[in-house]
């Protein structure tokens, strides 16, 4: 066969038909059968690709931390990216639904489209056990609720030996006892605990009893009640008058002069002194 081409060839005869089976026109179709495949591949990486994957270009991730969830869709929208929430977690800085974090971070370089996946503010918190805080220190009970996620509400300082000692602890007005915290009390995190500590011994003042005219067995019983001590007592005789009654106090009562938890209140009493039989 090619032989014969060769002469047609030399004798000028020979006729180019693609369709022919002759060897130039197989030669023809395999050239422009590889040339049709190289223009596809061309055409595919270099133009086809650069326009769906937008090649070169590139767009910086933009700070969404703090934004809404709609408030970060427009934004994103605009700058022809996408998101997708990815997890949810608590901060109770952060309004619900607020973005926490997301990846890629800020400043991050990606391309046109690209999804940018978001961990969101739940719209609840989560519920948490409060650690028990009675008997710690304020300092102390502040930094467990702060590890556990709660907040400090109000502090109230009332009369007790223990200084800056949390005495009971509250939420929304009503005791939560050392009980129940230690069985375990659940409460939403970022919840406002209150707490009664005391102010230590002698911090508090009040107004000074009038303790005369009144039986000794009484006076004693009320300055315990009121934290204050029974110092020295003293028996004057009763002249006729009913034994046992304070005559005279010091300090000595004058209206509104005060005294502090602790103070020592020295007692004059009528009658006789009485006898030690141990002795």
């Amino acid at each position: 066969m090619w032989k014969v081409f060769l002469e047609q060839l030399k004798e000028g005869i020979v006729r180019f038909d693609l369709r022919s089976n002759t060897p130039l026109a197989l030669i023809s179709n395999a050239i422009l059968a590889m040339a049709f495949v190289g223009l596809l591949i061309i055409t595919f990486f270099y133009i086809y690709l650069p326009l769906t994957t937008n090649h070169g270009e590139s767009i910086t991730v933009p700070d969404l931390e703090g934004l809404t969830l709609q408030q970060a869709e427009n934004f994103l929208k605009e700058r022809d990216l996408r998101y997708i929430v990815t997890d949810s977690s608590y901060n109770p800085k952060l309004p619900p639904l607020a973005i926490i974090s997301q990846d890629p971070v800020k400043n991050s370089k990606v391309k046109v489209n690209r999804r940018i996946h978001l961990v969101i503010n739940a719209t609840q918190p989560p519920m948490e056990q409060l650690p028990n805080m009675v008997d710690n220190s304020l300092k102390q009970a502040e930094q467990l609720l702060e590890s556990y996620g709660f907040k400090k509400g109000e502090v109230r300082y009332v009369p007790d030996i223990a200084n800056n000692v949390v005495l009971r602890v509250f939420y929304n007005g009503k005791e939560i006892t050392k009980k129940q915290m230690e069985q375990g009390f659940l409460l939403p995190k970022g919840s406002k605990i209150d707490f009664e500590v005391g102010d230590g011994l002698g911090n508090a003042s009040f107004d000074l009893p009038n303790l005369v005219g009144k039986p000794l067995a009484e006076v004693q019983f009320l300055l315990r009640g009121m934290g204050l001590d029974a110092g020295n007592i003293i028996y004057e005789s009763a002249n006729g008058r009913e034994l046992g009654i304070v005559i005279r106090q010091k300090p000595a009562y004058e209206p509104g002069k005060k005294v502090k938890i602790g103070e020592v209140i020295d007692l004059w009493v009528t009658g006789d002194e009485p006898t030690d039989f141990n002795n």
